[in-house]
């Protein structure tokens, strides 16, 4: 019996507790469009599009693009209102996006349903859900000089100088704030011109207004225009009358802005800070001067030197080619003679790195060897027992201290001279060639 109950407990306990489970698993996404059935031409209707779950969303929904032919659809900004609701029993929380739709034209505007896909918790799995079509009636006659809305107008004058005299500027403001009403659905104020005055307009400044939390309210603009006095006089600014239309009645409102009487001064004769006739009066009397004998002379040779450098330009041109070339030359010759070989030595000399770079390059332009005993070979003894010392205080031992590179740098003028008289001259025979030599050892010099 106890066997049989607990059998029973068992299926009841693995039949009922995955219910739960499975209904907590279910993620519910619902898109709910919310619309006025009815608007007038020109004003803005407000579009709500509830995006709910049961759960909470790992992303941000992604809302569909709104294109309505003949309408003016501002999308949402990206900040969305909280909402929570309940249905069926069960407890929904989300966010209210609103498009702004402003019809251009009467007729029936339809609103397609709309697609919005989500990812929702836990798991963030991506949910997709669409929202019923909806029809907005539209009537009126389409105004586009006119706002359909809650239209408050203001204006301010300033003066600059004030009081205002002749040259100075009236800047006149004029201020919409309307309510439930697009920025681009606001006209611009009628700054017309003025008599006697010189109008520059000003760029409009339009915003959008919001209730701080991302909640359209409406806009405001505001226009300027500065009119510069041409005239001293008194003058008038005319009235300026704005129209729209109220978004609820539909009646026709208009508003009409003052005017403003202006006196305008003359500009006050402002004294020059010098006297131009006596300015003028002493550059006549010191304009008596004449030029020395040596200028006129040394004007036309100027004058001859720019007439050929511009009738000889392309002569002078390859002459400047010419001699860049020529410099060139010498340079590289520089470069590759023996002077410009030992100066390199020279400085090698002087400096403190043990190396001998420089030395064995003029060593072998001048002596025409590598190796240093080869081109000591034709020298004394003397001069062949120096060598062999420097070499191994340079790469040997390095007993001796650090005067060795002072003491070659001595000896090696001997060196120069000797091998310098030893060159043979360009155009002389080599040396197993020269009939005088005959019985020389080449390498030695010797007979």
């Amino acid at each position: 019996m106890a066997l049989v109950l607990a059998v029973a407990l068992a299926l009841v306990l693995g039949i009922a507790l995955p219910l739960p489970l499975h209904a907590q698993d279910t993620a519910v996404l619902r898109v709910t469009a919310q619309a006025p059935a009815q608007g007038l031409t020109g004003a803005t209707v407000e579009l709500h599009l509830e995006v709910m779950t049961s759960t909470w969303f790992t992303q941000p929904p992604q809302l569909p693009k709104l294109e309505l032919p003949g309408v003016m659809v501002t999308p949402p900004s990206g900040q969305g209102e909280l909402v929570r609701d309940e249905r069926d029993g069960v407890a929904l929380n989300g966010l209210r996006y609103t498009y702004l739709l402003s019809a251009q034209s009467a007729g029936t505007l339809h609103i397609p349903a709309l697609r919005v896909s989500a990812h929702l918790g836990p798991g963030g799995a991506a949910i997709t859900a669409e929202s019923a079509p909806l029809s907005i009636a539209i009537s009126g006659e389409a105004r586009p000089d006119k706002v359909v809305g809650e239209l408050t107008v203001t204006q301010s004058f300033a003066l600059a100088p004030d009081p205002l005299v002749q040259c100075g500027r009236i800047t006149r403001s004029v201020t919409q704030r309307a309510d439930g009403v697009q920025p681009m659905l606001l006209p611009p104020a009628p700054l017309a011109d003025v008599a006697h005055f010189k109008r520059y307009p000003r760029e409009p400044e339009v915003i959008t207004l919001t209730d701080g939390r991302g909640g359209f309210v409406g806009a405001q603009r505001i226009d300027r225009a500065d009119y510069v006095a041409q005239e001293a006089g008194s003058f008038a600014l005319p009235p300026l009358t704005l129209h729209w239309t109220d978004g609820r009645s539909g009646a026709a409102q208009s508003q009409t802005l003052p005017g403003r009487q202006v006196d305008v001064a003359a500009a006050p004769a402002a004294p020059p800070p010098f006297s131009l006739s006596e300015d003028l009066a002493k550059l006549r009397h010191g304009a008596r001067w004449a030029l020395p004998a040596w200028a006129m002379p040394v004007l036309a040779g100027l004058a001859a030197v720019g007439l050929a450098l511009w009738l000889g330009w392309s002569w002078w041109k390859r002459l400047a080619l010419a001699l860049g070339a020529a410099v060139q030359r010498g340079r590289q010759r520089w470069r590759a003679s023996e002077p410009c070989y030992w100066r390199a030595w020279r400085r090698e000399a002087r400096a403190s790195r043990p190396v001998l770079s420089d030395f064995y390059r003029w060593m072998r332009r001048s002596g025409g060897a590598v190796a240093l005993r080869a081109a000591l070979a034709p020298m004394n003894e003397r001069d062949r027992e120096f060598a062999q010392a420097t070499l191994r205080q340079v790469y040997g031992t390095g007993a001796g201290g650090d005067g060795w590179r002072a003491r070659l740098a001595s000896r090696s003028r001997a060196w120069r001279k000797a091998w310098r008289r030893s060159t043979p001259a360009r155009h002389a025979l080599p040396v197993e060639l020269n009939p005088v030599n005959q019985g020389r050892d080449p390498r030695t010099g010797r007979s």
